[in-house]
């Protein structure tokens, strides 16, 4: 039995640290709207960041989520046509369906950029977090897609090979 390399155990080691980091904020969010609700309807006395950090862990998770997603490669990918294709052309058009993606996540990571730095001067009112905490799971998440779909792409390469070795 070969021992993965430091390659892999990295990979895996990140995939496991999403996984639980977005478990770990699900359960946060979680705790944080029941605190709040209960706070309002309960003791009429809602904490004033009840509508902030709720808003800030969700996006967080979700842009973590989306990479996990990614990383297992379950993102949504409608193959029927795809599939009909001779060896050639599917690759081509796999490979057009990957640049379009790095295209996307490099134009949202591009002009993200900007708004964090704007908002990395101001502070969001009640929390007095930056405000660019609401704007990075953008461009992290938008990093991690990009990484696991350089994996992606290096899968789809490897798949033809092995498809046109067996021919």
């Amino acid at each position: 039995m070969t021992r993965p390399s430091l390659f892999s155990r990295l990979d895996r080691g990140l995939e496991l640290l999403l996984y639980y980091l977005s478990a770990l904020l699900m359960i946060a969010l979680t705790g944080v709207i029941l605190y709040a609700v209960a706070a309002r309807y309960l003791f009429n006395n809602a904490p004033a960041w009840s509508e902030e950090v709720p808003r800030v862990i969700f996006l967080w998770v979700t842009y973590l989520a989306i990479a996990v997603a990614v990383r297992r490669g379950q993102s949504l990918k409608v193959t029927l046509i795809i599939d009909r294709f001779a060896p050639v052309p599917k690759l081509l058009l796999e490979l057009f369906m990957h640049a379009a993606i790095f295209v996307m996540l490099g134009y949202l990571i591009w002009f993200n950029v900007p708004v964090i730095e704007l908002n990395s001067q101001t502070k969001m009112l009640a929390s007095q977090w930056s405000d660019a905490v609401r704007y990075w799971p953008l461009t992290v998440g938008c990093v991690l897609m990009g990484l696991y779909q350089v994996r992606l792409l290096l899968k789809t390469i490897e798949e033809f090979r092995q498809g046109s070795a067996k021919s």
